[in-house]
């Protein structure tokens, strides 16, 4: 039985062709491979939002007050590849033309407001999808972004000095999707003159991730009547978990008897050279964590007018060679 599958998120618009894989393995190096590029695009990725064309808005005690809300939507791209592979492997195709670049959407609402006696300036941002919210031919997804940041004004800008400050932020995400396949799975692994076999009946399967970055950033900004362009680096630190999971009535079997527990399979897949998955009755997981470095460049403009301000931000990724981009809209004093 075939189905299509729509997906609205990261990861997402795959189409679903129900298949059976043969390597418990291939499986597994697909997921390492997974997580190693998203453990670079997610921190990226969450950069999106607090971007604001003023590299420093003022003090909430000046009169008027300075301070603002609005909300952004962007989107950074990654490489598709690794992505497919697993996805292939799970039963799934990415539609043609993402496997080389796959979009990554996000959306927040923030707000900042300015500091008082020292020249500085904090924001916060949300971007939340809840679990169930976007059930879309039995595929469920969530999502949740939220971050802050204050930023330190060095030069506060005038007629003739731009504007130039430092800042340090820290942004958490995570996330996930699962469709339920309505179809039996079966997976095989072969270990010299021993054929082990894997049966889930129903399988929920889903892809899960998150992620944790600090990050330090410097930025400059001029006004010109209506338009303030900036341009800005980030450097940040991250740590990155991200795997998949079969949830399921599972079985398991060795030269076609079933197994009353999974030992020999792990010891088979552990001498194959393989990290071993979490198996038991219920399901298959696998998941890796990582620690990366990333630097980044931000930049473009806002239009402004009177207390509403339009931006347009441009961003790339020196780790990947990945762009990014978001418009944002807000009222700012």
């Amino acid at each position: 039985m075939k189905r299509k599958l729509l997906a609205l998120s990261v990861a997402a618009l795959l189409v679903a062709v129900p298949a059976f894989s043969q390597d418990i393995g291939t499986i597994q190096d697909g997921a390492k491979d997974l997580v190693d590029t998203l453990a670079t695009s997610l921190p990226f990725n969450s950069t999106v939002g607090l971007n604001w064309s003023d590299a420093y808005i003022g003090q909430i005690v000046a009169v008027p007050p300075h301070f603002g809300a609005g909300v952004t939507i962007g989107t950074t791209t990654m490489d598709g590849g690794d992505v497919s592979d697993l996805m292939d492997e799970l039963g799934y195709n990415l539609p043609s033309g993402l496997e080389t670049s796959l979009p990554l959407p996000a959306a927040t609402a923030e707000a900042r407001i300015g500091g008082f006696i020292l020249p500085f300036d904090f924001g916060i941002k949300v971007g939340y999808l809840p679990e169930g919210s976007i059930d879309m031919d039995e595929l469920e997804m969530n999502y949740l972004l939220v971050g802050a940041d204050i930023r330190y004004a060095l030069i506060k800008g005038n007629i003739a000095l731009p504007t130039i400050s430092v800042g340090l932020g820290v942004n958490y995400m995570k996330g996930g999707m699962q469709t339920s396949v309505g179809d039996d799975m079966e997976y095989e692994y072969t270990a010299g003159t021993e054929n082990y076999r894997i049966n889930a009946t129903e399988p929920d399967i889903g892809i899960e991730w998150q992620t944790t970055v600090i990050d330090l950033k410097a930025q400059i900004s001029k006004s010109f009547i209506i338009f303030t362009p900036y341009f800005g680096l980030g450097a940040s630190y991250a740590t990155t978990k991200a795997g998949y999971y079969i949830d399921s009535d599972v079985k398991y079997y060795k030269n076609n008897v079933e197994m009353a527990d999974t030992d020999d399979l792990e010891d088979a897949l552990k001498d194959g050279g393989y990290s071993i998955p979490d198996l038991n009755d219920s399901g298959i997981a696998y998941d890796k964590t990582l620690s990366t470095f990333g630097v980044r460049a931000f930049g473009g403009l806002s239009v402004n007018m009177l207390i509403v301000k339009l931006d347009l931000t441009g961003m790339y990724n020196f780790a990947d060679s990945r762009l990014g981009g978001s418009v944002g809209l807000r009222i700012q004093f």
